[in-house]
């Protein structure tokens, strides 16, 4: 009677290690677009957050019975290192001074380059402020875009419109489940 040894040959051990290394070689380039795609993705929703935020600040302060009305402003700050802020009033603020008052402390409210290594952003001005009224309203006379740029090229665009209508797109259609802009 013969005996079958149990577990594995040298020669089973390499094949499945030499299975796995082409399985993994094949995975990692997924791998960095997919991170690529998500780090943008996380950053522009963060931005539309903020671009929430402030028209609600806005409409909230300005509805708290004040007896002037308030702004609530977004400042673009798109060379590097970019950020994007939140602040009372109209004045355009820097990364290090949006803040805004809630409950009387005052709160930064920012998103920088520091989250999104290699994105880069592009807006119609060096440092765009945008306003929103007590009605939601943007104020100024043209809508409003700020575009991020990923490393491997991606692109994903926040429009604000005079209606305070907040909303993200794909210039190109380089990211998948967005509108085309």
């Amino acid at each position: 009677m013969r005996r079958h040894p149990r577990g594995f040959t040298l020669i089973e051990l390499m094949v499945t290690v030499a299975v796995l290394g082409i399985l993994a070689a094949i995975a990692l380039p997924n791998l960095s677009d997919y991170i690529d795609r998500q780090r943008l993705i996380s950053q522009m929703r963060a931005i539309s957050n903020l671009a929430q935020l402030a028209r609600s600040e806005a409409i909230k302060h300005s509805s708290a019975g004040a007896s002037s009305l308030k702004t609530v402003s977004l400042t673009v700050g798109p060379s590097a290192p970019w950020y994007v802020g939140l602040a009372n009033g109209s004045a355009a603020c820097s990364a290090a001074t949006c803040v805004i008052n809630e409950a009387g402390n005052s709160v930064s409210h920012t998103v920088s380059a520091t989250e999104c290594a290699g994105c880069t952003m592009t807006s119609p001005a060096a440092q765009a402020v945008i306003t929103f009224d007590l009605r939601g309203l943007a104020t100024g006379s043209t809508d409003q875009s700020i575009t991020l740029q990923s490393p491997l090229g991606r692109q994903l665009s926040l429009s604000i419109g005079r209606l305070g209508r907040i909303s993200l797109c794909s210039p190109g259609g380089s990211v998948g489940g967005y509108a085309i802009c």
